[in-house]
């Protein structure tokens, strides 16, 4: 007895696995092209951020350089350069020069204004008794050290009050003299007042 086998049907699902297993493999490679090119993508946009960033950067550092170069340029660097010698050589301390000051008075005269400025001189104010003492105590302070100059700038009398001559007895008081005096002071000896003072404090501890 003859057997009748068909092997067609056999043929076509064979073809059909190599069918459904190539139309898989160009599935992966259609979606694995399609996650390449969003990763490319978003790799693009974080190189554009960068490079953004970094001429963002290169600007600003340009910017400040200018700003440098302008300040160096202009007198705010110099006015700079001169404010910090000033802090460098100032201030100088003023009891030591005051205490000074004062021990070159006469026994009649009273120190009634002190004015220290930035150049480094001083205004003095100063009460006599008579013009003689006025021109004695400029004299001092010309041949003291720790003076680079001094000059009387001005002398005025100031008349005494009815109630002051009053108060001392009733005899007649001569009217007292204001000198108005500019000091030049000498640095280098003023800084020799200050290592003494602080020597004497150092002492007495």
């Amino acid at each position: 007895m003859l057997v009748d086998i068909n092997l067609l049907p056999q043929n076509e699902k064979r073809s059909r696995q190599w069918l459904y297993v190539v139309a898989g493999v160009i599935s992966l490679g259609i979606l694995a092209l399609i996650i390449l090119f969003i990763l490319a993508g978003n790799l693009g946009k974080d190189v554009d951020a960068l490079t953004a960033q970094l001429q963002s950067e290169k600007q600003l550092r340009a910017e400040k350089e200018q700003s440098i170069s302008d300040f160096e340029s202009s007198d705010a660097w110099v006015q700079l350069e001169d404010a910090v010698s000033w802090v460098e050589d100032y201030p100088i301390d003023t009891v030591p020069v005051l205490d000074h000051l004062v021990e070159l008075l006469p026994e009649r005269g009273f120190l009634k204004e002190f004015t220290y400025a930035e150049d480094g001189s001083i205004q003095l104010s100063i009460q006599f008794d008579t013009s003689s003492e006025a021109a004695y105590y400029l004299t001092h302070l010309k041949d003291s050290k720790y003076t680079q100059d001094a000059k009387l700038s001005s002398l005025a009398t100031e008349s005494v009050m009815e109630n002051e001559q009053a108060a001392v007895n009733t005899e007649p008081v001569l009217p007292r003299y204001i000198g108005q005096y500019e000091v030049i002071l000498n640095r280098d000896s003023i800084k020799e007042i200050e290592t003494e003072a602080d020597e004497q404090g150092g002492d007495s501890e």
